[in-house]
C-alpha cells in the first residue's frame, strides 16, 4: 500500500526542487503541508498542483507573487466560465433552441 504523504525533503530531492521554494509556496498560502511531529508532509493529491507551480517558477521564471496572481486570475476565469454556462442554459430554456 502506497503512503498518501511524502515529506517535503523527499519531494524536493526526488524532483530536484529547491526546498526554500516549497517553503515559500507554503508561507504565501499557495500550498499547505500536513504537520506530523516536526516533519512537514505533502499529500499526494497536491502533487499535480505543486508540479504546476514548479513549472511556473522554474520553466517560465515566474516569482511567487506572479504565481499567486496567475492562480487568482485562473480562479476568476473558471468562475466566469461557470456563470456563462449557467446563463447559456437559462437562455436556451427561454428561447427553446
Amino acid at each position: 500500500m502506497e503512503t498518501e504523504l511524502i515529506t517535503i525533503t523527499e519531494y524536493c530531492a526526488h524532483s530536484k526542487v529547491d526546498l526554500s521554494f516549497i517553503i515559500a509556496l507554503e508561507q504565501s498560502g499557495l500550498i499547505t503541508f500536513t504537520l506530523i511531529g516536526e516533519d512537514k508532509f505533502i499529500h499526494h493529491e497536491q502533487l499535480v498542483e505543486i508540479e504546476r507551480l514548479v513549472h511556473f517558477h522554474y520553466d517560465l521564471d515566474i516569482n511567487i507573487e506572479g504565481i499567486d496572481a496567475i492562480l487568482n486570475l485562473l480562479l476568476k476565469i473558471k468562475k466566469m466560465q461557470r456563470e456563462i454556462q449557467e446563463l447559456n442554459t437559462r437562455l436556451h430554456l427561454y428561447v427553446g433552441s
